[in-house]
């Protein structure tokens, strides 16, 4: 569609089946605020979970149990079947170097991940001062390491934590114990016992500096506890959560502190601290500035003391000559290009490349495209970003904004047809434009993208834009067949979402199956998933249930 046919369409307030959902603190707020506390000498706490070091090829809870089912089924063998589904149970049965044997594999094994170089720039340039963590392992270490960072180490299953006072920081906190040390706390009963120890000092932290909790659930281990009892709102907390709505266990804890604790949902702990990175400029040089960073490094190294000689060699001499010399020459454009990519800035990439005319590529063909690739997928993150944006004040969209973001992802087209992301993100943008301005064009033109996104890959998460885009059309075009293919694509999206089933429950509407879609909305309501009580109004599509006491009820437990 040409874009230019939207300027004469009025933009307006979303319709119910439309997805554009913000958070009240995106991550560009959330490093304001972290600046902020930096600047006034109060920098942000952070505690860790398990979600942090997943990619890092940690296992999860759920999978730890799967794999002590398979290699511990003797020890397991006094437990029922209900307590072999549960981690808590299970590393009871085991004895403490069963444990360590358990996890001892996992964390050799493990990489370093974002999340955990992102943690540790944070705490290099002063936007955290202290790291807690339940974690066992030691990538944080590993990743403070890596760029020249050596914190403090503390293991609270040994320490006194009445001599919190003591700590030098910046410090890695580990409140559980270490993959290597002499403790680790696993089962529900030691972990709430040790909680009920740091008292005190959980007090301390949440009421004397702003804390970000990520990759924690807060379940079974004591210590959620222990933050709903003193947390009094003193001071900020955001809560990073995989999850997208608030988990039922901590409902009642962010319903009575809304103004103060914040939970930020679906986010991928990866991407979050890389977000935070880019959005503070704090990216580390060893990324960026690979020789200044390796001979920092190679400074500490004192000249090696040869015997029976009249003085100390320095036998790194060569090699600080060939990383100065290496520093000194201009990068090439595609580690330019790279470094321009990983600090988020897609402006500069795409002006860098429009600027170069492929230049310090010899004619290579290989280096050409590869080139083309990192310039078509700045484009995609950069259309990306600006809707992002736009989606903040959606009563003033800039139609020229949305015009350039149709170019960036046509142009990049051109490269990247082949893959299943471009399309997907395409799709997903078109569809939530669509819903802003109802226009039967863009929804299909967004199933569209949609559709070669699932051919690429049919496990591409197209299903519920492809959905609701079909409910809308069945509106728009008075097409009632449009329901049962939206009936079908809410289905699978409902595989991978089961809590999100709104649109769904207006399918069945349709459809005439109203108890199900009762089923549904009730489903809704025990997960917060509904939409507001305006919208719940609006829709045409529950007047089927209006004047009933139990449609009444439900709205009437909106906010």
């Amino acid at each position: 569609m040409d874009i230019k046919q939207l300027e004469i369409i009025e933009f307006k307030h979303l319709k119910s089946k439309s997805n554009i959902k913000e958070s009240a603190f995106s991550i560009e707020s959330i490093a304001k605020l972290i600046k902020k506390s930096r600047d006034s000498g109060s920098p942000y706490t952070i505690l860790t979970g398990a979600g942090c070091s997943k990619s890092a090829g940690i296992p999860l809870a759920g999978e730890l149990v799967k794999e002590m089912n398979l290699g511990f089924d003797v020890q397991l063998s006094n437990l029922s079947k209900e307590d072999r589904d549960n981690y808590n149970k299970c590393m009871n049965a085991l004895t403490h170097q069963e444990r360590r044997e358990l996890l001892q594999n996992h964390i050799q094994e493990a990489n370093i991940n974002w999340a955990h170089i992102g943690l540790a720039a944070l705490m290099d340039n002063g936007y955290t001062q202290r790291v807690l963590t339940f974690n066992f392992d030691n990538i944080l270490m590993r990743a403070c390491g890596l760029i020249g960072l050596y914190p403090s180490i503390y293991d609270f299953t040994n320490a006194d934590v009445n001599l919190q006072n003591l700590i030098i920081d910046p410090s890695i906190i580990y409140l559980h114990g270490q993959s290597y040390g002499f403790r680790q706390l696993n089962d529900e009963n030691e972990t709430k016992d040790h909680a009920n120890n740091m008292t005190n000092f959980i007090a301390q932290t949440l009421n004397t500096s702003p804390v970000i909790v990520a990759g924690y659930s807060g379940y079974n281990d004591g210590f959620f506890e222990q933050i709903d009892k003193h947390y009094c709102g003193e001071q900020r907390l955001f809560w990073i959560g995989y999850e997208k709505e608030i988990p039922e266990h901590l409902r009642d804890f962010f319903k009575k502190y809304k103004n103060h604790a914040h939970y930020i949902g679906g986010q991928d702990a990866d991407d979050f601290f890389v977000s935070l990175m880019q959005q503070l400029d704090c990216l580390p040089s060893f990324f960026t500035q690979h020789a200044q960073h390796t001979i920092k490094i190679l400074d500490e190294v004192i000249d090696f003391p040869i015997p029976n000689t009249d003085g100390a060699i320095n036998i790194l001499s060569d090699l600080r000559q060939q990383m100065n010399k290496i520093g000194n020459e201009v990068l090439s454009l595609k580690a330019i290009l790279h470094n321009l990519m990983m600090e988020g800035k897609y402006s500069e990439v795409i002006s860098t490349v429009e600027s170069s005319e492929n230049q310090d590529t010899n004619n290579d063909e290989a280096k050409i495209e590869e080139i083309k690739n990192i310039y078509a997928w700045a484009q995609v993150n950069k259309a990306s970003e600006d809707w992002a944006l736009l989606k903040r004040d959606i009563d003033n969209i800039d139609i020229k904004v949305v015009d350039h973001i149709f170019k960036l992802f046509e142009q990049a087209e051109s490269v990247l047809s082949y893959s299943y992301e471009l399309y997907t993100v395409w799709g997903v943008f078109l569809s939530e434009l669509a819903g802003l301005v109802d226009d039967v064009n863009i929804y299909e033109s967004s199933i569209s993208k949609l559709s070669k996104a699932n051919k690429l890959n049919s496990s591409a998460p197209t299903a519920y834009y492809w959905g609701t885009n079909l409910l809308m059309l069945a509106e728009l075009k008075d097409n009632f067949a449009y329901n049962q293919e939206a009936l079908e694509k809410l289905l699978i999206a409902e595989k991978a979402d089961p809590k999100n089933v709104y649109n769904l429950a207006c399918s069945y509407i349709r459809l005439g199956d109203i108890e199900i879609a009762k089923s549904k909305l009730i489903t809704c309501k025990e997960n917060k998933t509904l939409p507001s009580k305006k919208i719940l109004l609006k829709d045409s599509d529950m007047n089927t249930f209006y004047d009933t006491l139990w449609f009444e009820e439900l709205v009437a437990s909106l906010e």
